[in-house]
């Protein structure tokens, strides 16, 4: 029998209170300063900005969340450097990762895994390991060597809860990784020119682009995670006549069921949002300049507003209609070591934490 420690009854029916922050790098006297900015998840407006650190050369890269410890994980490669970033205190702290060894690699990209710390290790612009890191500490734990050969040209890299795997966007391949047993598989997309990619529920959404009678055209497609099976093709209906940068940054609002990502075009950052389920899309203005660049975009759940107020005994014998984690995705009702949102059938919800 599953133990159940339940951790709220405070619920609401867009399944918890979801913000959006991205890493922002502005550039100024040859010198680049780094700060993690709090976005409005509706119409993407500045709510709060916090200075992170400067630095010569190099600015901030991927972020990424981990709701057991409330903390945004940011990776600057250039100077080889974990941020850990905490939405309830506001407070930003950094841990230098150990240099690659054998006179090459750098860390590219990184992901959070159930409470875990990866990241991607590329050299001479060929991925080719992932990496494990103390998320305290920043010691290396362990490292994985792909074996899809020609892993070249490195696009994006995220984590599907749903199915244990580490996913990496290279060129026109997909390949995932099982953090749980280890196992590798890959599977080719289309011929064609990809940007991100974001796991939903055991579906891989990944974005595409290319030129039609001189303007820039977007597609979001979906694909089986499992299988590489196409299963939707949509064609945004917003187009450029040149972009900086395709579609990218993409993360997932669970509150909203949408995709959110952004396009720079012309020195303006512009924020995109998809609706997976109607196909609905807007494109609204974020940031305008040459000197400002995005690092990445996340959206989290934080998990201040649990309360242990709640009967241990609540919900015992209601039966379970759906189960989703913090950020809103449908997850397995038996997933263990995380907190769950459990719908029941009476239309009631819980929060609890599966051991």
């Amino acid at each position: 029998m599953k133990k159940l420690i339940l951790l709220s009854l405070l619920y609401c029916t867009n399944m918890g209170a979801q913000n959006l922050y991205c890493t922002m790098s502005s550039y100024s006297n040859n010198v680049i300063y780094d700060d993690m900015r709090k976005l409005n998840n509706i119409s993407g407006a500045e709510m709060s900005s916090k200075y992170l650190f400067s630095s010569g050369s190099s600015n901030i890269g991927s972020a990424s969340f981990d709701s057991s410890s409330n903390m945004i994980f940011t990776l600057n490669s250039g100077l080889n450097v974990l941020g850990k970033y905490n939405v309830l205190n506001d407070t930003f702290s950094t841990l230098q990762l150990p240099w690659p060894a054998n006179n090459g690699g750098v860390y590219i990209d990184l992901a959070m895994a159930n409470g875990r710390l990866f990241a991607v290790k590329e050299s001479s612009s060929n991925i080719i390991s992932i990496c494990e890191f103390d998320k305290l500490t920043g010691n290396l734990i362990s490292e994985y060597n792909y074996t899809t050969p020609s892993l070249t040209g490195f696009s994006d890299f995220a984590f599907c809860q749903e199915t244990n795997e580490l996913v990496l966007l290279v060129n026109s391949k997909i390949v995932k990784y099982n953090i749980a047993t280890g196992s590798e598989t890959s599977f080719s997309l289309p011929s064609g020119s990809y940007d991100s990619i974001v796991p939903v529920n055991q579906k891989l959404y990944v974005t595409k682009q290319n030129t039609v009678s001189g303007n820039i055209v977007f597609t979001i497609e979906s694909y089986q995670l499992s299988t590489g099976s196409l299963m939707s093709s949509s064609v945004l209906s917003n187009t450029f006549t040149e972009v900086d940068e395709g579609i990218r940054n993409l993360c997932f609002l669970g509150a909203t069921n949408e995709l959110v990502g952004t396009i720079s075009s012309q020195n303006e950052i512009k924020l995109l949002k998809f609706n997976i389920s109607t196909s609905a899309e807007s494109l609204t203005h974020l940031f305008w300049g040459p000197s400002y660049f995005l690092g990445d975009m996340v959206a989290t759940t934080s998990l201040a507003t649990l309360s242990t107020n709640e009967n241990l005994n609540n919900g015992k014998n209601k039966k379970i209609k759906n189960a989703y984690d913090m950020a809103g995705k449908k997850i397995s009702p038996d997933t263990k070591n995380q907190i769950i949102i459990f719908e029941y059938e009476d239309g009631t919800h819980h929060k609890v934490f599966q051991k």
